[in-house]
């Protein structure tokens, strides 16, 4: 992959605005680069051109502008370059009306996929989500967050769906402690089932924020952080000092403990593997005294 400034670029987009025959060479430049197909951007590129599909000429200017607002804004606005007003936005000398932004093509988007159980946001990169009414809705990732495309919002298209998939993602990537407060149970496993997370432990990761967790069906949540599972399964069942807590069954006592069956040793212990799920636990009877 050829590397080339954050600043080349930037000037180069300015000037491929600037005229049609400018467009075209841009075009040619982006094409020529290998970025028209799934490229993942570079700690010094600037724009992406990420998707299912190869961009064509007639499209690659939009898209380049859309990219360049939704994952290098920052840049814009420290130059001067970009700037937003009622209107729409203009960037360098070219004005944009709200009208004439369109929303993200739904070819360019990435499907929110598990991988080995984790689910990564690549910064500079397009995803799709969908409605109950199976209505699309686009999310774009820069270094931090996951969320309603900044373009969709110049262009004054409000879109609720997208910014609560978003606002999922983010709070896992970072500590889904208390993402209950937010979205139901039920909402929270459609969200982690429909990206293909599986039972056990699993990892969101959105830019440079990552968070692992444990995937359970107990009753104190669903999304429980590894290292709160880690604190409990060593409490429950490797820790002799607090193993008191079994002294109140008689031995040969049957837990259910993850849908499957464990007895209780002469010596009052469960031989539980790390990664079954604790919290999801179904106690016998407790001696009668």
């Amino acid at each position: 992959m050829l590397k080339v400034t954050k600043l080349f670029l930037f000037e180069s987009c300015i000037k491929a605005m600037k005229s049609s025959e400018n467009n075209d060479a841009y075009t040619k430049t982006l094409l020529s680069k290998g970025r028209q197909d799934s490229y993942v951007a570079g700690e010094n590129s600037v724009y992406v051109i990420y998707g299912r599909n190869t961009v064509t000429k007639k499209d690659s200017h939009i898209n380049t502008v859309l990219d360049f607002v939704n994952f290098e804004s920052s840049l814009g606005f420290k130059s001067g370059y970009l700037k937003t007003n009622e209107k729409g936005f203009v960037l360098g000398n070219v004005t944009y009306l709200k009208k004439d932004i369109p929303p993200i093509d739904r070819e360019r988007c990435l499907e929110i996929k598990a991988e080995n159980n984790n689910v990564k946001f690549v910064p500079g990169s397009y995803y799709e989500c969908y409605d109950s009414a199976g209505n699309f809705h686009a999310l774009a990732c820069n270094q931090y967050s996951v969320g309603r495309p900044f373009s969709e919002f110049l262009a004054g298209r409000i879109d609720n769906i997208s910014y609560r998939v978003g606002q999922f993602w983010n709070l896992l990537s970072w500590d889904g402690t208390y993402i209950g407060l937010y979205y139901s149970r039920e909402e929270e496993r459609k969200m982690l089932n429909d990206a293909g997370i599986t039972e056990g432990f699993f990892s969101v990761e959105v830019g440079s924020q990552k968070c692992e967790y444990f995937y359970s069906n107990g009753r104190s949540g669903t999304s429980v952080l590894k290292e709160r599972y880690d604190e409990r399964y060593e409490s429950m069942f490797t820790d002799t000092w607090d193993w008191w807590w079994l002294t109140e069954y008689e031995p040969g006592s049957v837990f259910k403990i993850g849908g499957k069956d464990y007895v209780l040793s002469e010596d009052r212990k469960l031989d539980v593997p790390y990664g079954v799920d604790i919290y999801d636990v179904q106690y016998p009877p407790r001696i009668k005294r």
